[in-house]
Order: C-alpha cells, then structure tokens, then sequence
C-alpha cells in the first residue's frame, strides 16, 4: 500500500508521522498493517483535537470525519461512500463471489473509479441518486434472496445499473417471483 503524507496537513493538526499513518490505516480498515509497522500514535492526543473516537478495541476506534476532510477531496468522499455500501463479496449456492477490491484505491477498482468520476462531473446530486438506487437494490435483494446475482462494482457502474432502483419504493417491490407450469 502506498500512501502520501502531506506534511502540510501534520503541520495543520499538530500530529506526527505515526499519528498521521494510525488514522489513515485505522480509516482504511487495515488493523494488521497498524500492528506490523508498530506505530506509536498518541491516541488520547488525537482525541483531544477531535480527530478520533476511541473505543474499547482497535476496530471499535472512529476516525472524525475532520480528519478525512483533510485529505480527500469531495470525489474521495463520494467514492468511499459508495463503496460503503457496496458488498464486497456475496455467497451463491454456497459459493462466493467476490465483487470489488477492499482497498478503494486498489488497481482492481481503478476503472471503476474513472468512470464513476466521469458520470458524476463532481455533482453531489447525482452521488446521491447512485446511492439511493444502490440502497433499493440492495434492500430489494435482501428481501427477494438474490443478493447472489448482485452485479460486480464495474459492471454496475458501467451499466449504470442504480438507475433501475433509484425510484423503488417498499409499495413497488415484488413478492416474489410468479411462475406458471404449462
């Protein structure tokens, strides 16, 4: 994993290196990476300048969104968003299927990320619209059993398939599927 440190941010916050890689790993959900590089953040500092919530264990810990809003720019918001709610992975007749990379910023995700970028021209509008349609699909899916045919995070972003559940509501979702022997 590669990550850029902005010393101006260091400067803006008062942290250190280590207080900087803690939050932004601890953001990223990557516990076994904080643990192998043996960080020393300052914990009760950085929650004393409101940059984290911390909890009983490592991954109870809440990274403020002050911090997030130092380095990413409203597009990073939006992605991670999305990706908040997208699965990661969904289990069909026992197998599993796996549906976009962990990492936001992995490779695998890097075309999807253009062109989620492209079709939003930096338009919190139409984010908001993508979601709501990711929500009723998801919503949707969940109470029909089909969230095994949920469509790979490219593909559903390429097929623009959120608008095909951005206007669902609970009056308009199906029973179940009707069919008919001849």
């Amino acid at each position: 994993m590669v990550i850029r440190i902005n010393t101006d941010i260091l400067k803006k916050f008062g942290i250190t290196a280590d207080d900087f890689l803690y939050l932004y790993l601890l953001h990223a959900t990557s516990y076994d990476l904080i643990d192998e590089l043996d960080l020393k953040p300052n914990t009760e500092a950085l929650q004393t300048k409101g940059l984290i919530k911390l909890g009983e264990e490592l991954q109870d810990h809440v990274v403020r969104q002050a911090f997030l809003d130092s380095f990413q720019d409203s597009f990073d918001r939006m992605w991670s968003e999305l990706l908040s709610h997208f699965p990661l992975k969904v289990y069909n007749k026992g197998q599993m299927r796996i549906l976009r990379a962990k990492d936001a910023n992995a490779r695998a995700n890097a075309k999807a990320r253009d062109k989620y970028k492209r079709i939003l021209n930096d338009s919190p509008g139409i984010h908001e619209q993508v979601v709501q349609g990711l929500k009723n699909e998801l919503e949707l899916r969940r109470s029909t059993n089909t969230l095994g045919w949920m469509q790979m995070l490219a593909t559903w972003i390429n097929q623009y398939t959120w608008e095909k559940y951005e206007d669902i509501t609970d009056d308009q979702s199906p029973e179940g599927r009707i069919t008919r022997q001849l």
